[in-house]
């Protein structure tokens, strides 16, 4: 059973605050915390037409549109976060995918092979992770408040940083359904795929 964010694992000094703690080598995880406030019920009626996914590459504006129709509120929260994580990552386009679930997705325990992922949960349960320093073990994991701002690092993120391990909350059989938000940059995958498989042992 996962556990609530822990204090200790959320940044509480703000938005930018939050985020620039990402370039401690010690911090692989920031979690900004937010009230979906209006989006909580969009996210609910959305959530329920699960399953379905959609997935858009570009500069944040052509991305966003990439998506498709959505409600209004909805498509200005996820240009906002796709503006500010761009320019954090100090890139001109991302990477977008919008999926209700209701399966388990990625119920392993793993972490990313990617530079920095947000995540950020409309409905559902949000990701569970481990604060770092912990075992990889289910009784460890703390779980994301739906709504939440998750910033992990992932793999490539830097030398000497450590990713975060996280996963999907099991939801499967529960009859619930979760309405996630991912962005990426438009990474190298060639490289990632490198290192996937240099740690594979293939």
């Amino acid at each position: 059973m996962s556990r609530p964010d822990s204090p200790l694992t959320v940044r509480p000094d703000g938005p930018a605050e939050c985020w620039t703690a990402l370039r401690l080598p010690d911090c692989p995880l920031a979690i900004e915390p937010r009230s979906l406030g209006k989006l909580g019920p969009i996210a609910e009626r959305l959530a329920a037409r699960a399953p379905f996914e959609r997935k858009a590459s570009g500069a944040p504006e052509a991305a966003v549109a990439g998506l498709g129709l959505l409600p209004q509120a909805l498509r200005d929260d996820i240009l906002l976060l796709a503006q500010r994580f761009a320019a954090f990552m100090q890139v001109d386009a991302v990477r977008l995918r919008l999926e209700a679930v209701t399966t388990n997705a990625c119920r392993k325990i793993h972490a990313d092979y990617t530079d920095l992922r947000l995540i950020t949960t409309y409905h559902g349960p949000g990701t569970d992770y481990l604060p770092l320093g912990d075992e990889q073990a289910e009784d460890k994991l703390l779980r994301m408040t739906t709504g939440h701002i998750g910033l992990f690092k992932g793999r490539l993120f830097a030398e000497g940083h450590a990713p975060c391990l996280h996963r999907s909350p099991p939801i499967e059989g529960t009859g619930g359904a979760r309405l996630v938000l991912v962005i990426d940059t438009p990474q190298d995958e060639a490289k990632a795929i490198e290192l996937q498989l240099s740690q594979s042992g293939n």
